[in-house]
């Protein structure tokens, strides 16, 4: 069993230090309710001290979402042993994987005192990422989060520390059961003072492969890999905490057995007024979700080169061909040959667009298209993607109309390549799939709000809405659920009247959403449909006027 260390806090002090954790953690005792909660538990959960406090889990989660956390618990104090539980929580709107950590508590004699949980957010390793931009935008959300934690643990402690126990019975029991779950926590936790350890907690000493009680009094030199790390270490990052930030950095650690391991490293001064008092870092092992992190930026990364070479590779035979029949076209031919040329010209133009397809596809997918952001005017793009069906649509004796409202502004700024695109593929569609009557395109306030709200760097933002409507064949609910997805087609019959590969939609789809937008869709069989494309667009500078496209 190991020994707890003299060195010993207020109960504020190790309550603050839980807050500090970027991880869930609470305690109960045998009887199931909840003595402790720190900051990331009550924030996961949208709850407040007042509603956790002193109450069983059945009085305060959904029944099935409280069994399972119970059952945990019994299983926990039954054995007497640690254990590691993963579960999907659904709550108040939200689904969370967490991967849980349950020990029993013991005071000094052995005795039973309760349960501590450290929970921690695995959702991101139970989804497939999708690219590495959506990755580091998780990484990004998860740090923000981080921080503005830490600094409320700051802010509390600063307050807290200098507050009295209300009764020296209640001081004594904190303290004891503070303790014991500083010794039970699964972070490691430490702190520092002229880069001399001063205290660690067991899970400090496990993580370091140290013996218990053997690292305080030793320089932090130790930890790193040789001492140019060390140096590097306090070159780049101490010079944060003398300006009183925080520092929240991944860096390669060494155990006292030679192994090598990534660290997430979290450290703060105690006192930003008072830096001699030293500072608290949390740490813990990393090296599987960086090693996770390394290969899907390298799977991407090898992905974008991949699709860039197919690009080269398949455009190259694709326009000798298109040359040498356009030459063949200029000689001497019969009608016969003529024919027949004209058909290879049709076939490559095909096989052209379908390649074009398919790598547009790849490219989105593969996370290779940035939307560019250019200034352009909203009813001159549309009208110039209804003209260029003008022709199509007269040979089907087709209505082509275009209806936008008053209110929307003359010019915006956005990706203007990826609006046309996807209003070519909407109208595209309109066309090929309506016999007779109209396609109308229309531009109006995203839902019907022409609202100016604030953005990013002091931007203006607008929201707009295309819709495109037509009056053909329409669709069935089955087909509305599978029409945005990739080579799939409303009529996927060996004999459909139309052609095409069926990845005009999901180009369209991946487009919008590339460009913060999204597209949906409302038909009935027999009685045509409607695609509606929104998107936020900024607003240029009031008295500056741009070049437009």
């Amino acid at each position: 069993m190991v020994d707890i260390p003299s060195f010993s806090f207020s109960p504020d002090f190790c309550r603050a230090l839980l807050d500090a954790s970027p991880d869930p953690m609470a305690y109960k005792d045998t009887g199931g309710i909840y003595q402790l909660a720190n900051t990331a538990f009550l924030d996961l959960m949208g709850l407040t001290p007042a509603t956790v406090l002193g109450r069983a889990d059945d009085a305060i989660f959904p029944q099935e979402v409280a069994r399972r956390q119970q059952e945990a618990d019994r299983q926990v104090l039954g054995t007497g042993k640690p254990a590691l539980f993963e579960y999907e929580l659904v709550y108040a709107g939200r689904s969370v994987w967490l991967q849980v950590q349950k020990s029993p508590v013991r005071d000094a004699d052995g005795r039973l005192l309760g349960v501590f949980s450290c929970g921690r957010n695995i959702t991101s390793s139970k989804e497939n990422e999708r690219d590495s931009q959506q990755t580091k935008d998780i990484l990004e959300q998860r740090v923000a989060d981080r921080t503005k934690r830490l600094r409320h643990f700051i802010d509390r402690l600063r307050r807290e520390i200098g507050q009295r126990r209300q009764t020296e019975h209640a001081l004594a029991d904190s303290v004891r059961t503070l303790n014991l779950i500083l010794n039970n926590s699964p972070i490691g936790i430490t702190l520092v003072s002229d880069r001399v350890v001063r205290w660690a907690n067991p899970r400090f000493h496990d993580l370091f492969a140290r013996p218990p009680g053997s690292i305080a009094g030793l320089s932090t030199g130790i930890f790193y890999t040789d001492q140019a790390s060390f140096e590097e270490f306090g070159q780049r990052h101490y010079p944060q905490l003398a300006r009183g930030e925080r520092v929240d950095v991944v860096w390669t650690m060494r155990r006292a057995d030679g192994t090598d391991f990534y660290s997430r490293v979290i450290g703060q001064l105690l006192y930003p007024d008072r830096p001699q008092e030293g500072s608290i870092w949390l740490m813990e092992d990393v090296t599987e979700r960086r090693l996770a992190e390394e290969a899907t930026l390298a799977a991407t990364r090898l992905k974008r080169e991949f699709m860039d070479n197919m690009s080269h590779e398949i455009r190259t035979p694709l326009n000798g061909i298109q040359g040498m029949a356009t030459l063949l076209a200029d000689t001497p031919l019969s009608e016969e040959q003529r024919d027949l040329v004209e058909t290879l010209q049709e076939c490559v133009r095909r096989l052209t667009t379908l390649v074009e397809g398919i790598l547009d596809f790849s490219r989105l997918d593969a996370g290779a298209a940035t939307p560019s952001r250019t200034p352009f005017r909203p009813r001159a793009i549309a009208e110039g993607a209804i003209n260029s069906l003008r022709g199509v649509a007269q040979l089907k004796q087709l209505s082509l109309e275009f209806s936008p409202t008053p209110d929307i502004p003359d010019v915006v700024i956005g990706d203007v390549d990826g609006v046309r695109r996807v209003l070519a593929a909407l109208l595209s569609n309109a066309v090929k799939f309506t016999e007779q009557g109209q396609v109308t395109l229309s531009i109006a306030c995203r839902q019907g709000r022409c609202e100016r709200f604030p953005g990013k760097n002091g931007e203006t933002l607008f929201g707009l809405e295309f819709a495109v409507s037509d009056t053909g064949i329409g669709l069935t609910a089955e087909q509305v659920k599978t029409i945005f997805e990739p080579f799939r087609q409303g009529d996927g019959s060996r004999t459909r009247r139309f052609g095409g590969t069926g990845l005009g939609l999901a180009i369209a789809r991946q487009t919008a959403e590339a460009m913060g937008g999204s597209i949906e869709v409302t038909s009935q069989p027999g009685q045509g449909s409607t695609f509606r494309f929104s998107a936020v667009f900024a607003l240029p500078p009031e008295g500056k006027p741009l070049p437009t496209r």
